[in-house]
């Protein structure tokens, strides 16, 4: 029998849901298998300074005490496994750190065992075969990284995850003043935790409608996906290229998007 990999996203792009890594590296280790996480949309968002920010209901969720000297501003922002205090664990192969994200520039890191990188670099033909960073590439990371660790970005991530729960608790009572019901679902949005929101909208046309409604806008870019829920409603992702503030979040859920279209009803595919 072959060796197992696994391999999962710490957050997905898709729906912003987050991996139960704890149980998805715990079954792992209980059959032998090995887990690649790759922490695209983990990095500079999640670390080991707001784990209480992987759960929806932020008040509620475990709070992790910080040993010794640990300052509360540093460690911060290395993505998801840092958050769960899981880069140790014995059935961790690596994990993949991009920078096209939140560090804003381009390439990757893998981070695994000294015999995991030796491997790679002598047998890994994209690493083989291609040309290596740019100096400017290469500062630009150690800035970002900088930024991400410092206090600065613990202050970014505390501001960006008060816009998240603003977004939901704002776009949540809009809702219910307009009397949407969405099928098998207490709210219209995913249970995401993550700034990535997706929005589950009744009907293929209604969704696609309202796609296009986003685009018209110069301040957002929003991508319509047809991804049918038992035939009832479809998912629109909502992504902000420029909600740095309350008055663009809100502006979001105020904007061409007419909720009151769906009128107080379910709605049918």
């Amino acid at each position: 029998r072959g060796n197992v990999l696994i391999l999962v996203e710490s957050v997905y792009s898709m729906d912003g849901d987050v991996a139960p890594l704890q149980r998805i590296l715990d079954v792992a280790a209980s059959r032998g298998a090995s887990v690649v996480v790759d922490e695209a949309h983990g990095l500079g968002i999640y670390g080991r300074t707001n784990a209480e920010d992987l759960y929806i209901d932020n008040e509620n969720a475990p709070r992790r005490k910080l040993k010794g000297n640990s300052m509360p501003n540093r460690g911060g922002g290395t993505g998801v496994l840092a958050a769960l205090n899981l880069e140790r664990h014995p059935s961790l192969l690596c994990s993949v750190h991009t920078f096209g994200k939140a560090a804003g520039c381009h390439g990757a890191v893998i981070a695994a065992s000294e015999t995991t990188v030796d491997y790679l670099i002598n047998y890994a033909r994209p690493f083989v075969y291609s040309t290596s960073p740019p100096p400017h590439a290469l500062i630009t990371i150690r800035c970002a990284y900088e930024t991400i660790l410092s206090g600065v970005g613990e202050d970014r991530r505390k501001k960006l995850f008060g816009l998240v729960r603003l977004f939901r608790k704002s776009l949540d009572d809009k809702v219910k003043r307009t009397g949407i019901q969405i099928p098998y679902q207490s709210s219209m949005l995913l249970p995401s935790p993550s700034p990535i929101q997706a929005l589950l909208i009744p009907g293929n046309g209604f969704a696609l409608t309202s796609a296009l409604d986003f685009l018209t806008g110069l301040m957002y870019t929003q991508y319509g996906a047809r991804q049918s829920v038992d035939g009832l409603v479809d998912s629109l992702i909502a992504l902000s290229k420029q909600s740095n503030y309350e008055n663009d979040t809100l502006g979001i859920i105020n904007s061409n998007f007419d909720l009151e279209k769906l009128g107080p009803q379910t709605g049918e595919a």
